[in-house]
């Protein structure tokens, strides 16, 4: 099976969008050091309801089989559509905004080093608000980096994924919030 076949055959999106939006609803994180911990449970929400195992290793967060998968997400990185007076030019719905894809605060390297470079199969992208899951091949991801403030940048346009067609689901939250369970974790961790 092909993994994006595994994706839209397979995959719980109604558990993970529903652990999406219980960490990104969740008051308990409030400052930017949550954000690990938010994307670790996304990741490890994807390999429990799919078929993905995670793997956590530079240049890719997952593997099926074989198979090299990088994942990157974020909240509205599709555009709406329509006239962008900060862009001056009309807008697509098929389009994503920018996205950092590559740190140069951790490596040195330049975007030219990261074309280069192959560290996985499949960019897996995934629009938290929009629901949206596509897979972008690796030659092809490569070939849109550009220059960013401290990395390499990727805007998507039609024709650069693969959209996966993740059918009807309802979303079924968990029933704790993961900031709750981290602080009682660190309290108990503490109480010596």
């Amino acid at each position: 099976m092909h993994l994006i076949d595994s994706l839209e055959k397979n995959a719980d999106w109604g558990k993970i969008f529903g652990v999406v939006d219980s960490l990104y609803n969740d008051k308990g994180f409030s400052s930017n050091a949550d954000n690990f911990a938010r994307a670790t449970a996304v990741e490890k929400a994807i390999a429990k309801f799919s078929d993905l195992d995670r793997v956590d290793q530079t240049g890719y967060d997952f593997v099926f089989g074989d198979t090299k998968v990088e994942l990157k997400m974020g909240k509205n990185l599709f555009r709406k559509g329509g006239y962008s007076s900060k862009l001056k030019r009309k807008t697509s719905i098929h389009e994503t905004k920018k996205f950092k894809v590559k740190s140069f605060l951790s490596e040195k390297k330049t975007v030219e080093d990261f074309r280069k470079d192959k560290t996985f199969d499949y960019m897996m992208v995934i629009d938290l608000t929009a629901r949206r899951v596509v897979i972008v091949e690796d030659e092809k991801a490569r070939s849109l980096y550009q220059d960013g403030a401290d990395g390499a940048m990727i805007e998507l346009k039609l024709g650069d994924y693969y959209q996966c067609d993740l059918g009807e689901f309802d979303v079924t939250e968990p029933p704790a919030l993961l900031s709750d369970s981290i602080n009682k974790a660190i309290e108990g961790y503490l109480d010596f």
